[in-house]
């Protein structure tokens, strides 16, 4: 992992001392070594955390003539097929992001769809004087940017950076603020600030020397298709979740696991401990939720060392304040802090951390909560068959034919889906997606308006690409959305803050395409989530795991609320007149709205501490 950052225009070789700049404001995204690559009118920086070729993988990367440089946030898992494919091209490391530039040369800027891995990236070629900068197709890692009236284009990982170097950031966009405190996090693919701009996972941004930039989506997510049954896509998913876990514990560094308990975090544990030998697993004791017992089971079940992180709340005002200095934009998750907390305590072991983030997207686990945005038997299947969440998935030579099945009918619909738009394609969306549009939404359209906000609701969203009807439209919905938004924000910003990779092997690019693919019918139905999973891998699980209900990863609010120092913390924020939090709201609005200690109170307090350190600092000329 790394902090990227650079400025491209007329002259920009001038500019280096603010790239600097930047990069240092990135330092703990990549607190191994920094780099920078200058050319007349383009300048690229990097701060890398090293994790494949930690001695000789320096950044920025350069192509055989040096007219060609790129800077990698992120992991190119499975590397390893891409170098054999360029075999007679002069790499110069070993680094896993040195792909890209052969990838470049072949493809132009249409390269992406061939990179698997999380990334954002850019490529500067001096023979074009062109830019490209790219985020991955599920928004693990950020990259933000700013254009200035001379030409000029500057880019950062966070966008704190760019308000050090003195690109923007000065004034908060009323709309997004609105956002925050409505959902609890900054839509993806946009920014808190008026003046910089995010650009939106699958997403890439080409810019040439006197042009403004064009960003468009480089890649969309697989047509649902049918004929695959309940054995085989249990099959092809369990051969493809092993080989994804595999591919993600390649690393020169130490790797572990996070294990919350859940079947999630539990079934990569699982699969990545028969590879790894005395996997080390860390897992945090949630005050009044706690989980340890089940990953206790777990780590047991698989020969696992288990790591168990019991918080000290005794300081938890001081520890807020300081996960503050982790947050690029406000973010109203309240489970960031143990997410941080857990970060910190891992990386005293680890480098790099699987965990189970993108299997409730993929596979419908949030209908545990939100089966009420679906009409009654919509999932489209029976009533469950307790025999048919028997593990019916042993991974062997069947999965190879699965899978090639699997490609095949992908290959054919998208290639039907390439040429025509979906006959099933209306601007509202289905009546699925837009019940579940405002399922997390926590002020209302009135109350956004009495803090003197816009009245921002789930009625602004665009819902045209979600018309299926059915749970495949939440899942897709909350691909766009909640996770991009919230919940790979979360893991991004706390485990860069604290030096740590954090890898997901259930959003491998086929692993998620293969799930996407495959009907809702086979992941819910009218009592149950996550059937496929179940299928696949429940022989993984311990029976204290297997026969447990779903718990979210969420913190005790509600009761952390109350505690005195951050009661204390609520009364400075949210009551005193002279805090920071009423330059952007009403006052009186505030004290009637953050009455309860529930999230609305949580997010508004998250905004003011995170407006509070803002408006301290005093940018960079």
């Amino acid at each position: 992992m790394c902090g990227i950052a650079g400025i491209v225009g007329a002259g920009a070789d001038a500019l280096a001392d603010r790239v600097q700049v930047m990069i240092s404001a990135l330092n703990h995204r990549g607190p191994d070594e920094q780099g920078m690559a200058v050319f007349q009118n383009a300048v690229l920086g990097s701060a890398r955390l090293s994790i494949i070729d930690p001695a000789g993988g320096h950044q920025p990367l350069y192509g055989p003539d040096r007219q060609v440089a790129t800077v990698c946030n992120g992991e190119i898992y499975g590397f390893e097929r891409l170098r054999e494919q360029y075999s007679q091209y002069p790499f110069r490391t070993g680094s896993d992001c040195e792909v890209v530039l052969p990838l470049y040369e072949e493809y132009g800027s249409d390269f992406l769809p061939h990179l698997p891995g999380t990334f954002s990236l850019a490529v500067w070629d001096d023979r074009s004087q062109t830019l490209l900068m790219a985020r991955d197709r599920f928004g693990e890692r950020p990259l933000y940017y700013a254009t200035t009236s001379d030409g000029l284009l500057a880019f950062a990982s966070e966008s704190h950076a760019l308000r050090a170097a003195g690109f923007g950031g000065i004034t908060p966009d009323p709309s997004m603020v609105a956002e925050m405190l409505r959902q609890g996090y900054v839509p993806s693919g946009q920014s808190i600030w008026s003046d910089i701009e995010s650009i939106p996972h699958a997403s890439r941004l080409r810019w040439s020397l006197g042009n403004a930039p064009r960003v468009d989506r480089w890649w969309t997510p697989p047509e649902v298709m049918d004929g695959i049954s309940e054995g085989e896509a249990a099959l092809w998913f369990r051969g493809a979740l092993d080989n994804a876990v595999q591919e993600q514990l390649e690393a020169d560094v130490p790797v572990g696991t996070f294990l919350s308990g859940g079947i999630d975090s539990t079934t990569v544990a699982a699969l990545a401990a028969a590879h790894h030998p005395d996997l080390h697993a860390f897992t945090f004791d949630m005050p009044g939720e706690s989980e340890v017992a089940f990953a206790r089971d777990t780590a047991a079940k698989h020969a696992m060392t288990l790591h168990v992180l019991t918080p000290d709340t005794s300081n938890l005002a001081d520890e807020i304040l300081q996960l503050a200095t982790t947050w690029d934009e406000p973010f109203g998750d309240s489970s960031s802090l143990p997410t941080s907390l857990l970060c910190k305590f891992a990386r005293e072991h680890v480098k790099v951390a699987l965990t189970g983030d993108g299997a409730d997207e993929l596979l419908g686990g949030y209908l545990v909560w939100a089966r009420g945005t679906l009409e009654p038997g919509t999932p489209g299947a029976p009533a469950l068959n307790q025999e048919s969440l028997k593990n019916t998935a042993t991974p062997g030579k069947a999965a190879g034919s699965v899978l090639a099945k699997m490609k095949a009918q992908l290959r054919t619909r998208r290639s039907a889906t390439a040429s025509s738009v979906s006959s099933r394609g209306v601007s509202s969306g289905s009546d699925v997606a837009r019940r579940y549009a405002s399922f997390r939404q926590y002020f209302t359209a009135s109350q956004l308006a009495d803090l003197g906000l816009p009245e921002v609701t789930a009625n602004d969203i665009d819902l045209s690409a979600y018309n299926y009807g059915t749970a495949d439209d939440i899942s897709r919905f909350d691909l766009d959305h909640y996770l991009p938004g919230d919940i790979l924000v979360k893991t991004d910003r706390a485990s860069m803050a604290h030096g740590l990779e954090v890898r997901s092997p259930f959003l491998d690019v086929k692993v998620a395409e293969g799930c996407l693919a495959l009907p809702s019918h086979h992941k819910v139905n009218e009592t149950h989530e996550k059937l496929l999973l179940r299928r696949a891998c429940g022989d993984l699980w311990p029976a204290s795991v297997s026969d447990r209900r779903k718990q979210g990863f969420g913190s005790p609010m509600a009761s952390w609320l109350q505690l005195p120092d951050v009661a204390e913390l609520k009364h400075a924020h949210l009551r005193d007149p002279n805090s920071a939090l009423f330059d952007l709201v009403d006052r009186d609005a505030v004290q009637s709205l953050s009455a309860d200690d529930d999230q609305r109170t949580w997010n508004l307090l998250m905004l003011s501490i995170w407006w509070s350190r803002c408006r301290s600092m005093v940018s960079a000329p």
